[in-house]
């Protein structure tokens, strides 16, 4: 049975995901069949061969996406199902934070041009998405407790751990007045992900009906997000020989099967009350 959550901005953010979802696979595409595209920049110093593991497997996670983006997109023009826009929104969540790292750290390839079209066309893809969803709709809204529960737990465990665990390790980089490898993603956690992530289980706790479309988002960012993340930690013995973060990896695909779990009942519980 359809979920019908009225979106009077559906058909831009459906060309918007689509656009996005193309030109993501073209650059991650290219990624594996252009040498140059990463080589030029590790030439020249400006990227370290270290971060190629999580460069890939960005990549691999980005073609599958953008495959996803593109059916989900395809089934609703057919199904109107309000959980299919919002699978849509989540997941260009991901392509806002995987591209507004490469945007951030000036990842100056041949389609950094590429990169900054899809870090913009996914924050007003983001933003048109959920302030389209017509308030009746939404205030119909119905969700069973436990999965508001759940995921505000998980999203507060999320940000009592990176939060503290980010400015920590920024402290020495601020004493010293260097610029750390990672600052992109420090940024976005810190400014953008992480609020997101409190206001969201602020939101679920008072039962505000929009929570129920922000945790769909949250759970969708932390599967794409963290599957990229782990596949990356397991790139690390190929590129290099090194030994993997077996400890992290663990954690990393621990967080993807909880918010996978999480995401799928969501999905199946979400309902209209009218």
């Amino acid at each position: 049975m359809n979920l019908v959550i009225r979106n009077r901005n559906e058909k831009i953010v459906s060309v918007m995901s689509i656009i996005i979802a193309v030109l993501s696979a073209y650059s991650a595409i290219l990624g594996f069949v252009d040498d140059g595209l990463y080589g030029g920049i590790i030439a020249t110093g400006a990227f370290r061969p270290a971060f190629m593991g999580g460069t890939v497997a960005q990549d691999i996670i980005t073609i599958a996406s953008s495959i996803i983006v593109i059916v989900l997109s395809a089934i609703y023009v057919k199904k109107k199902d309000g959980r299919i826009l919002i699978s849509t929104i989540g997941l260009l969540s991901y392509y806002f934070y995987a591209y507004g790292t490469y945007v951030l750290l000036a990842f100056y390839t041949s389609v950094y041009f590429v990169y900054m079209i899809i870090f913009s066309l996914s924050i007003f893809g983001m933003i048109l998405g959920v302030s389209g969803f017509a308030k009746k709709d939404i205030n119909g809204l119905a969700l069973p407790k436990w999965i508001r529960i759940s995921g505000a737990f998980l999203l507060s465990v999320i940000i009592c751990v990176f939060a503290p665990m980010w400015a920590i390790a920024m402290i020495p980089y601020i004493q010293s007045n260097t610029v750390p490898d990672y600052y992109a993603i420090y940024i976005l956690d810190l400014c953008i992900v992480l609020p997101f992530y409190v206001i969201t289980v602020y939101m679920l706790v008072k039962n505000h009906k929009l929570s129920y479309v922000f945790l769909g988002i949250a759970l969708l960012k932390l599967v794409t997000l963290l599957i990229s993340v782990a596949l990356g930690e397991l790139y690390v013995p190929v590129v290099h020989g090194a030994d993997a973060d077996i400890v992290m990896t663990a954690i990393y695909s621990v967080i993807v099967v909880i918010s996978l779990f999480l995401f799928v009942f969501y999905c199946l519980k979400l309902k209209q009350l009218n």
